[in-house]
């Protein structure tokens, strides 16, 4: 019983937002509903559209909520602001929301999503009642002309084509933002959500309609909650006098559209003036752009872990993409750099532009820089920092940091892990690693910086990799190999082993795996998969011209193969930091962010070292 209470409370304790918001919806819904079912100057109407109007005016209070919420993480200027006011005198506030903010634009969406549909539902079984329950009597409040009047052709009405419009571009919106559309049709994606200007238009033109309405109750009989008898009685003795009812959706819309709109133009201005221009473009490995701009002007100043928004003139006028910048500018060097992987339309159209027309020629635009949750790897005591592919950016910043700085006391220690698939792609960081570990070295402040190289691909011209299935294929893979091991004795001397892979006999091949797996065997060697066996297959030609180990050896003695055994990883970090509070920040896949965002759920579930997870999701 008491494992059942403390697992609930630990999941309370996660979900504690998600519970928050779930029940602010109910009650707003709840309240609604009961005021329009009980309320006095609505019983005729009621008495025509029945639960329906309780459930459209709930649900019509929930969207106006959703509406005005779900802008807040989009000004992003005002953000910075928020992050220049607020950065030095609660950071841990202002980061956590930028930490969340994209999670809470999507709870908001879809929350909206939902009593939109809810909402035209209810709105159609209301034409239905409209059109059964007509009476002459009552045909001021009734959107009918006649009984049995068809609900589609009530349908054409303002409020129902405006109705329809904002239903058909909250799916839109909502559809297009799935992971597997947003992955393939990322362009689609983009423009669904421009459809916020008319979907603002459609929303504020929708309520004022008028075919709901109310009874105008004289001042003799002001009782909110008189019994239904009473109601019938009185309105025999008076003519009942009927008005349409009263807009609020103004109110609720009115201070966070005043916010946007005031971002949007902000952002509008400052971007037809931020104009730089391409420098110096390089190629790295893995089709990725290294470009070299220079800065807009001489007061532009950018913090380590910040990301900017570019537009290329020449490819769209409305799209706009986020790269995090790898180097700062400086008093002496007015430029900055960003790093862009070509996987995409606009990326590939932008990688053809500069081949076709260079650099100089390209027409660029630039918005920001915007604050990001990486920003707190700099002020850190302890920073472990995940990152896979093109996902080191936030971090490259802290290593020129390192690099300048090396006996600054922040960051104080970063335990950096980065995951690539081909070998050739660790050439990005190489040089830059290998200088900053020479120089905290000469500075001797070595333990500054603890990183780790994982190459998870393997690339050769056989057929090895692509039918693992094959006995044979195996065979061949490790044929007339040889292994380089470094393992570490009980005393710390190390030992560089040379083994020669016993392919036909079957028990050296099991005595080889054994000694893969001792834990004496140390992390640090250069072909060592997760589970310590050694990768002895055909290196690819494009990894044979680049041979990290050859060019930089301190680089090299950290590359392993495969991918981290994370229990070992996180059990590593709660070993040397018992009890304190870490914080985790991660950039790369969603089932690397899944992953260690369970990890660290469970570790600081487990033990007393307490690791919280920050992901960059440019919010």
């Amino acid at each position: 019983m008491a494992r059942f209470v403390s697992d609930c409370f630990a999941f309370t304790k996660r979900r504690v937002f998600l519970i928050t918001w779930i029940s602010l919806v109910i009650y707003i819904f709840y309240d609604t509903f009961i005021y329009y079912k009980f309320e006095r100057r609505y019983y005729h109407l009621r008495r025509i559209l029945g639960l329906g109007l309780c459930i459209s005016r709930g649900t019509a209070t929930v969207l106006n909520l959703c509406c005005a919420l779900v802008l807040l993480p989009l000004c992003k200027k005002l953000n910075q602001l928020l992050y220049r006011l607020l950065s030095k005198l609660w950071p841990g506030l202002f980061f956590f929301w930028l930490e969340r903010a994209k999670s809470f634009h999507m709870t908001v969406a879809v929350t909206l999503l939902s009593f939109s549909v809810i909402h035209s539902a209810s709105h159609f079984v209301n034409l239905w009642n409209f059109s059964r329950n007509y009476e002459e009597r009552w045909a001021e409040i009734n959107l009918a002309r006649y009984r049995n009047e068809s609900p589609f052709r009530l349908l054409l009405s303002m409020a129902g084509l405006t109705g329809v419009m904002l239903l058909i571009i909250a799916i839109s919106m909502g559809l297009t933002s799935l992971r597997i559309v947003r992955r393939r049709f990322y362009n689609a994606f983009w423009y669904t959500h421009q459809l916020y200007f008319p979907f603002m238009v459609f929303l504020m033109i929708h309520p004022l309609s008028g075919v709901l309405k109310e009874e105008v109750i004289s001042e003799h009989n002001t009782s909110l909650y008189a019994s239904q008898k009473s109601w019938t009685n009185s309105s025999t003795l008076h003519t009942e006098k009927f008005v349409p009812i009263k807009s609020k959706t103004w109110l609720w819309m009115a201070l966070p559209l005043s916010c946007f709109l005031f971002d949007l133009l902000w952002r509008i201005f400052s971007r037809n003036r931020a104009r730089v221009n391409l420098l110096k473009v390089g190629h790295m490995a893995g089709r990725t752009l290294s470009i070299t701009m220079s800065c807009p002007d001489q007061s532009f100043t950018c913090i380590k872990g910040q990301y900017m928004l570019l537009q290329c003139l020449d490819i769209s006028l409305l799209e706009w993409h986020p790269f995090t910048v790898v180097k700062l500018p400086t008093a002496n060097h007015r430029q900055f750099e960003v790093w862009i992987r070509v996987k995409g339309d606009w990326t590939e159209s932008l990688e053809r532009l500069i081949l076709e027309r260079g650099a100089t020629n390209v027409r660029m635009l630039m918005d920001g820089p915007f604050s990001s949750p990486m920003e707190g790897v700099s002020r850190e005591g302890v920073a472990l920092c995940v990152a896979a592919g093109i996902g080191v950016t936030p971090f490259v910043t802290t290593l020129h940091d390192m690099l300048a700085n090396p006996r600054a006391h922040l960051p104080g220690r970063v335990h950096l892990i980065w995951i690539v698939r081909r070998e050739v792609e660790l050439a990005w960081l190489s040089g830059l690693t290998d200088k900053v570990i020479s120089v905290l070295r000469r500075a001797n402040r070595p333990d500054r910086l603890h990183i780790e190289f994982y190459v998870t691909g393997t690339e050769d011209n056989g057929t090895a990799d692509k039918d693992k299935n094959v006995p044979n294929a195996t065979v061949d893979k490790v044929k007339n190999g040889l292994s380089h091991i470094v393992v570490v004795n009980e005393k710390g001397v190390l030992t560089h082993v040379l083994d020669k892979h016993a392919i036909d006999d079957g028990k050296a091949h099991l005595d080889k795996q054994e000694k893969c797996n001792d834990e004496r065997a140390t992390l640090l060697t250069p072909n060592r998969k997760r589970n310590g066996c050694v990768e002895t297959g055909v290196v690819g030609r494009r990894e044979k011209e680049f041979d990290v180990a050859k060019e930089y050896p301190l680089v090299g003695c950290r590359v392993r193969r495969g991918r981290p055994h994370w229990d070992r990883v996180f059990g590593y970090w709660v070993h040397l930091y018992p009890g304190d509070h870490l914080n985790l920040y991660c950039c790369g896949p969603k089932k690397l962010v899944k992953l260690l965002r369970g990890k660290c759920k469970s570790v600081s579930n487990r033990t007393k070292t307490k690791i919280t997870f920050i992901h960059e999701a440019f919010s």
